[in-house]
């Protein structure tokens, strides 16, 4: 499965002291409805449980399973201080998750190295990418927003990234008036 999520605004670098996770759950929050909208326009919404251990013997079941909705499964799975998460990608899926991103920035191509951590902003991303590990990673958000339940991620943890490919490119058009270096 192909698709593409978007995200326009500061791409903080995260570090030891300022682990950003404010910043993280904001981003989260911006990929959530654009997930939420992929689980409704594509056969995810109706996809069952697997009949036989995943993946050898794997078979499809009828949408009239006694296992039931996967999609309310994870809800109760990922249920995380007064969260319930629905990850796309899962470990018992057992499936690979290539991300290929498309970093526009302020300034010319070729100075994404010298213009800042890039290493550290695409874990920033990749941290938004997935659920959070604990209470602290949300504490700003305490309790999700009416919208927010269940709520959308697309992994539930960044270590199912199994391929990354990143270009950058120069952001002609600023995303919002007060945008500045950190804007991508």
């Amino acid at each position: 499965m192909q698709f593409r999520l978007t995200y326009a605004g500061e791409l903080l670098a995260a570090s030891r002291d300022n682990t950003r996770a404010k910043h993280k759950h904001e981003i989260r929050r911006k990929f959530h409805p654009q997930l939420r909208k992929l689980w409704e326009v594509t056969h995810l919404r109706d996809m069952v449980e697997f009949t036989a251990p995943f993946p050898y013997g794997m078979i499809a079941p009828s949408s009239a399973h006694p296992l039931g909705n996967r999609l309310k499964r994870l809800q109760e799975q990922f249920r995380r201080n007064g969260y319930s998460f629905v990850p796309l990608v899962t470990k018992d899926l057992a499936v690979a998750c290539g991300i290929e991103i498309l970093f526009l920035r302020p300034g010319v191509p070729g100075t994404a190295m010298e213009s800042g951590d890039i290493d550290n902003r695409l874990k920033t991303l990749f941290d938004a990418l997935r659920m959070p590990d604990n209470a602290d990673e949300i504490k700003a958000y305490p309790t999700p927003s009416a919208d927010e339940t269940p709520f959308y991620c697309l992994l539930a943890d960044d270590k199912l990234i199994s391929k990354v490919s990143v270009e950058t490119d120069i952001l002609l058009e600023p995303s919002t008036e007060e945008a500045g270096e950190n804007d991508a």
